[in-house]
C-alpha cells in the first residue's frame, strides 16, 4: 500500500473557508479516483518552531499502481489548481510518498 501524502499549512484568516471547501467540494471529487483519502488536522508537538497557522495533512491510500500514478500525475495537480482558483494565497503545500509496511498492536 503506497499513501500519497500531502501537507498544508494554512493562514488563519482562511482556515475556516479552506477545509470547508476541501470537505466539501475538492476531496468528494477526487475520491472517486483513489481507494480512499484522508484528510486530518496536524497538531506539532515538539521538534520545530511553532508556526502561525494550522497544518492539514490530505493521505491519499492507493493499493493500485495505477491509483498512485494518478494521483503523482493528475490528482495532484488537480488539488492544487483547484484550491490555487479559491484561495490564491495564504498557504502552503508540500507532498511526500510514505509506503504502507506494517500495523503492530
Amino acid at each position: 500500500m503506497q499513501i500519497y501524502n500531502i501537507t498544508f499549512i494554512v493562514e488563519p484568516n482562511i482556515e475556516q473557508d479552506w477545509a470547508t471547501h476541501v470537505d466539501k467540494e475538492l476531496l468528494p471529487e477526487i475520491a472517486k479516483n483513489v481507494q480512499q483519502i484522508d484528510l486530518l488536522r496536524v497538531e506539532l508537538e515538539e521538534g520545530i518552531e511553532p508556526i502561525e497557522g494550522s497544518t492539514f495533512s490530505m493521505q491519499f491510500y492507493c493499493a493500485e499502481h495505477e491509483h498512485l500514478a494518478w494521483v503523482k500525475q493528475i490528482g495532484h495537480q488537480l488539488v492544487m489548481q483547484r484550491l490555487y482558483r479559491v484561495f490564491p494565497k495564504d498557504w502552503v503545500a508540500f507532498a511526500s510518498r510514505l509506503e504502507f509496511l506494517k500495523s503492530y498492536s
